[in-house]
């Protein structure tokens, strides 16, 4: 089974391991300062299976280096959003029981606040830190850890734990574990044929799912990781020129991205011929987008991969570009192998043949084995194939991060001029979807100037950039449905009239 270890990494070399515009590491090096990283943990007691954090601010070959350090230890990686308040940080990191936390320089402020932060909800709190610079060298020496804390042995057959958006407020932790791992990129390096010849370029963050392709089944294949900074994947002109900068054999990214990437494309201009694999998941590409990509790449193959972060990818359907018409939906295909997936009805049987059901997934990706509910709603077409006909519940899908609306709702609760409020999603045509809030303010407001961007301000200090909504409606009333809750379809209306 699939490990990364720094012999692994070693064993490629003098080949580029990690490719930025401005310069490469090569894989001897790579597996160097990983090997830096994982003695300074081991030196201070952080013991195999002990959960160890990891954050970036400028996504250098910092990030790779931190990460492949703390998994070549034994540790469980806890990625963490550089974008994030620190008070949602401090809430991770003391949930996951967290007993170091690896950092860039640029890191350094966001780390201070969200220990502050830490130490606020536990006075005898204390991490170990280790920052690198943006090479991933270690740059100051490290602190040792708090006297008093046992470091003690945990799960070894997890890899990673992740988080995804929580109804009440909290986000929800995702183990990810190495047999998992292991089935996933195995089967997708076999089925994209990835080797060492390739360039993958890093799209993702590290707290979304798909890095993880991007980075493991890289160094796994002794391929080369291209990483482009957030401010080159930040506008489509930007991203372009990254693109054809680092030329690409490889790229996993949100529908959103690739949209980006076309639109910011002269007319007739395509991408070049050497990207040759296409995948996307995290949310729906709009046929006629998907058409107009696919005709400024067309040497390469295209592969609509779902699934949530519970169970990896799960389903995935290879594109036939001539049945690409800009009008028929995309299936999400078939069952991965190593992903059993069954429809059940609303009475809980198993549909068998073509009909709609929710999709329930077992196997070694799906958190516990399963089966695991998605709460999507998925038909089965007389072709055989899986077509996504939309959720169940209330979760969304907003620029590939799963938002449950509801920790939206909970956080503007807590707000002193807020009575209630609700989140929807809404068309964009620059963004796909877009959050917008309705907030009900309190008739005795303590704070009757509360405008929508203060709302807005707020909600930035305590909730990622993803999920602050793009804008907010104060209403005097929010309209009720005849039993008295929320009438989330008249404010779906509303909009859209």
């Amino acid at each position: 089974m699939f490990r990364l270890t720094t012999s692994g990494l070693a064993a490629h070399g003098e080949a580029p391991a990690l490719v930025s515009q401005t310069g490469s590491l090569s894989y001897a090096t790579l597996a160097a300062r990983a090997e830096d990283v994982a003695r300074a943990l081991r030196k201070n007691g952080i013991l195999p299976g002990a959960a160890v954090a990891l954050v970036s601010s400028g996504r250098g070959f910092d990030e790779a280096v931190a990460l492949c350090g703390v998994l070549a230890a034994g540790a469980v990686a806890v990625p963490l959003d550089a974008a994030a308040p620190p008070q949602r940080l401090a809430s991770i990191l003391k949930s996951r029981g967290c007993r170091a936390l690896v950092c860039d320089e640029g890191a350094q402020v966001l780390a201070s606040a969200a220990l502050d932060a830490l130490r606020a909800l536990d006075p005898e709190d204390a991490l170990l830190r280790v920052v690198l610079d943006d090479q991933g060298t270690l740059s100051i020496p490290t602190a040792p850890s708090a006297p008093g804390h046992e470091l003690a042995l945990r799960d070894v057959s997890v890899a990673c734990i992740l988080h995804t958006s929580g109804s009440t407020g909290t986000p929800k932790p995702v183990p990810i574990t190495w047999e998992g791992l292991d089935a996933f990129l195995g089967f997708w390096t076999s089925r994209i044929r990835l080797s060492a010849k390739d360039r993958v370029l890093r799209a993702a963050e590290l707290v979304f799912d798909l890095a993880w392709f991007d980075h493991l089944a890289t160094l796994r294949a002794g391929a080369a990781l291209l990483i482009p900074g957030r401010r080159e994947l930040a506008s489509g002109r930007a991203l372009k020129d990254a693109v054809k900068a680092l030329r690409p054999t490889v790229i996993y990214a949100v529908p959103s991205l690739f949209m980006r990437l076309g639109a910011a494309l002269s007319p007739g201009e395509s991408l070049d011929s050497t990207l040759r694999a296409v995948l996307f998941a995290g949310e729906v590409f709009p046929p006629k987008e998907l058409l107009a990509f696919a005709e400024r790449c067309p040497a390469a193959e295209l592969f609509n991969l779902y699934g949530p972060t519970e169970t990896n990818v799960c389903t995935y359907h290879a594109i036939v570009r001539k049945d690409l018409d800009g009008i028929r939906e995309t299936p999400i295909g078939v069952a991965c192998p190593y992903s059993p997936c069954e429809l059940l009805g609303e009475d809980g049987s198993i549909v068998d043949g073509p009909g709609l059901g929710e999709l329930y997934v077992t196997g070694v990706t799906t958190l516990g084995g399963g089966p695991f509910p998605t709460r999507d709603r998925v038909e089965r077409g007389a072709d055989g194939l899986f077509y996504f006909r939309g959720r169940i519940d209330r979760m969304l899908k907003i620029r590939g991060y799963r938002v449950e609306p509801g920790e939206i709702e909970a956080a503007l609760h807590k707000h002193p001029a807020v009575e209630q409020s609700a989140v929807l999603d809404v068309a964009d045509a620059r963004l796909g979807k877009v959050l917008h809030a309705f907030v009900a303010m309190k008739k005795e407001d303590p704070r009757p100037t509360t405008t929508d961007r203060d709302l807005r301000m707020y909600l930035a200090t305590v909730l990622p950039p993803y999920m602050v909504p793009e804008k907010v409606f104060l209403l005097e009333d929010l309209p009720r449905t005849t039993t008295g809750k929320i009438d989330y379809v008249a404010l779906a209306a509303r909009q859209a009239s």
